[in-house]
């Protein structure tokens, strides 16, 4: 595969932050274990995308949860694409089983979105991601076995907003 530019700008901030980090260390304001702290997430950004993908029995959600993680380039490349967003994928993904009556097994994962002028964006800006949005709905809805396993599984698209 080849590297996105959301992966590659990640990447080049990651190692400034790896990099001021090791300074903090050699001038003695922090020790090595903060070297190895991870990337604060949740407290670095304010807006996310929620990914939720529900399933009814283990089969379904082994089936359709591969289905949409091979499809989330897809989504990554779209939201790229949206003039004034930049967004940040969060690689870890949160077990939902046992979270929903009606779905008992389930992840869910969190896309960053931060708004920028330097990307084109401006204050009172509505950001549409609703053409993103709908073509990766679109290409999930395309799954073969989607008629096989009817009202066995769910994705939901959420937007969230940090306090």
């Amino acid at each position: 595969h080849n590297v996105t530019e959301t992966t590659k700008r990640i990447l080049l901030d990651e190692f400034r932050r790896g990099y001021e980090v090791v300074k903090n260390v050699e001038n003695q304001k922090c020790t090595w274990k903060d070297v190895h702290d991870p990337f604060p997430f949740f407290s670095h950004f304010k807006n996310f995308l929620w990914l939720e993908v529900l399933a009814k029995t283990d089969g379904v959600y082994v089936k359709f949860s591969g289905w949409v993680e091979s499809k989330l380039r897809i989504l990554m490349k779209s939201l790229e694409a949206t003039n004034g967003m930049i967004i940040h994928p969060n690689p870890e993904q949160y077990d939902l089983r046992k979270t929903d009556d009606d779905w008992p097994l389930g992840c869910g994962m969190f896309i960053a979105m931060s708004f920028f002028q330097d990307q084109g964006a401006f204050v009172g800006q509505t950001v549409d991601m609703r053409p993103a949005l709908h073509q990766f709905v679109d290409v999930v809805s395309q799954w073969t076995e989607k008629d096989l396993y009817s009202g066995q599984y769910k994705l939901r698209l959420k937007q969230v907003k940090r306090p």
